[in-house]
């Protein structure tokens, strides 16, 4: 059983842990889990991320509006995610970024995608007022949000990254970490394993996304940042360079570096 392990984005105010949110916790704490940040993705649920973050000692927040939040967020939700940004439970700005997946065969209108480019451009914005790095969602939409994150430079990880390698490698060039979560434990994790294996491991970042990506022999159950475990046997089986609690110890200094916590 791996020790140390640090979760940089999960969701446990979700609705999947109503039922058992505190007993999740503080069970995890107690078999190595060291800590969470707790992932904002509209206003309300970055107030209940803060809310989770003020109750549990080893649970952090970050703060922000996601891309498919953005075209129904009220007006005033910038001043409302800045002044939540100033909590001091509060580490990054997130969950924010781009999202053009298709569902259905039908994605964001050309409106809409500018919608969330404005809602991107503010909160990167704000991230660098409030010096704090940026937890950036990219889902088929690596082309724009590189020439966003060009356009205003900062730091921060790629949450849950899952694009083709030579995307995993540009960003990096850039400067920012990935996340590396249950994905690569699944049968189509081709270009990420190829980035895990020569990515520099100061830039790694694990992540579960819980409740809603567990690994491959979970597979449609919840999420919970115990399964980090999986994630570490496969990055040190693809690397060859480190053992799993390694792995598990690197990302978590890279935690501490990146965030302050």
């Amino acid at each position: 059983m791996l020790h140390s392990i640090f979760d940089v984005h999960a969701h446990y105010d979700e609705v999947a842990f109503d039922a058992d949110r505190a007993a999740v916790l503080a069970a995890e704490h107690a078999a190595g889990v060291s800590g969470v940040i707790n992932s904002g993705s509209s206003v309300p649920s970055s107030r209940r991320s803060l809310a989770l973050a003020h109750r549990f000692a080893h649970v952090y927040a970050s703060v922000g509006v996601f891309p498919l939040e953005a075209y129904g967020a009220a007006p005033d939700w910038l001043s409302q995610i800045a002044e939540m940004a100033k909590d001091d439970r509060c580490v990054a700005v997130g969950e924010i970024g781009l999202d053009y997946h298709l569902e259905d065969g039908a994605g964001p209108t050309e409106a809409q995608r500018e919608c969330q480019k404005d809602v991107f451009r503010a909160q990167l914005a704000l991230a660098k007022e409030r010096g704090l790095p940026v937890v950036i969602h990219d889902r088929d939409a690596d082309e724009d949000v590189i020439a966003l994150l060009g356009e205003q430079p900062c730091s921060g990880m790629i949450h849950r990254f899952f694009s083709r390698a030579e995307y995993g490698f540009r960003l990096l060039e850039m400067g920012f970490s990935l996340g590396v979560g249950p994905a690569i434990t699944y049968a189509n994790a081709g270009e990420l394993i190829r980035v895990v294996q020569n990515m520099p491991l100061e830039r790694l970042l694990l992540e579960t996304d819980a409740p809603f990506l567990p690994s491959a022999r979970y597979e449609g159950q919840r999420a919970t940042s115990r399964m980090i475990e999986d994630v570490c046997t496969v990055i040190a089986r693809v690397r060859g360079d480190i053992t799993p609690q390694e792995a598990a110890g690197a990302a978590r200094e890279n935690t501490r570096r990146m965030f302050g916590v």
